[in-house]
């Protein structure tokens, strides 16, 4: 199986599983039980309709996340990356990682742009950076149907709007551990193995796994911070689009550890 077709399947079993999809499918499931056992039908619809509705909401979706963010460790503020710079182990590139890319024939003056997530990762990269002094390098290929990579946006982007110079391009990635092995190629071949990681909280212990699975190491520095809440009511168990995409993003990431621990890229 081709790499891309590989992405494809994978990306196909995410919508097929992961909210909004997966809940409905137990809805289904208990429709076509209930033509023979009424009881057990209505059990099973009842419990997809219940997931559908609570991974839909910021109150679930904030605990699900939580739990994976602590694992990534702290955000590093200006003294804790001064004091990473200060050791004799200090970190020699920033690796931003690509969180997707969006398309619009309407947005101007580019087509396309940075993902949210991606800005966010930008935007923390830009920064550690100016306080650190290292070379930054961007990571991320071309998705599906696009015509331009997210390393290639990234870098327009730091360049233009952050003011911030990139060195290494690696735009052959199609997925995390992919970003791993296309950078330690281009690091180590300029004798760079410890690295400045950024990407979000959620996605960082699987993405260090995978960077120091291909020879680097990685110093931690997450952003994009999503289980604690900046205030919490009632408010935060009614659905919302904020909620679903939280509750999505825990779940494509515990889904992606089993994955990687499975195919043995996640140590214990």
């Amino acid at each position: 199986m081709s790499p891309e077709l590989a992405v494809g399947v994978k990306r196909s079993l995410e919508l097929l599983l992961l909210p909004p999809a997966g809940p409905l499918w137990l809805v289904l499931l208990g429709l076509w039980v209930g033509r023979t056992r009424a009881a057990t039908g209505r059990a099973i619809a009842v419990l997809g309709v219940v997931l559908a509705l609570a991974l839909s909401t910021q109150g679930v979706g904030r605990r699900l996340v939580a739990p994976l963010e602590r694992e990534a460790g702290p955000a590093l503020d200006e003294a804790a990356l001064r004091a990473l710079m200060a050791r004799s182990d200090a970190p020699q590139a920033i690796v931003i990682l690509g969180g997707g890319l969006r398309s619009d024939r309407h947005e101007r003056p580019h087509r396309y742009r940075p993902h949210p997530r991606t800005t966010e990762r930008m935007l923390y990269g830009a920064w550690a950076a100016r306080v650190t002094g290292l070379p930054v390098l961007v990571s991320g290929g071309v998705p599906r149907g696009a015509e331009i990579s997210e390393a290639a946006l990234m870098k327009r982007s730091l360049e233009t709007q952050l003011s911030t110079r990139v060195r290494w391009v690696e735009d052959r990635s199609l997925d995390t551990a992919d970003n791993a092995r296309a950078s330690a190629d281009l690091l180590l071949a300029d004798k760079r193995r410890r690295v400045l990681l950024v990407t979000h909280a959620v996605h960082m212990v699987r993405a260090r796994a995978a960077f120091e699975q291909a020879g680097l190491e990685a110093v931690a520095a997450p952003t994009g911070f999503l289980g604690a809440p900046v205030h919490s009511d009632w408010l935060e168990w009614l659905p919302s689009a904020d909620g679903a995409a939280t509750c999505w993003l825990a779940l494509h990431e515990i889904g992606g550890r089993l994955w990687y621990r499975l195919r043995g890229l996640n140590r214990p």
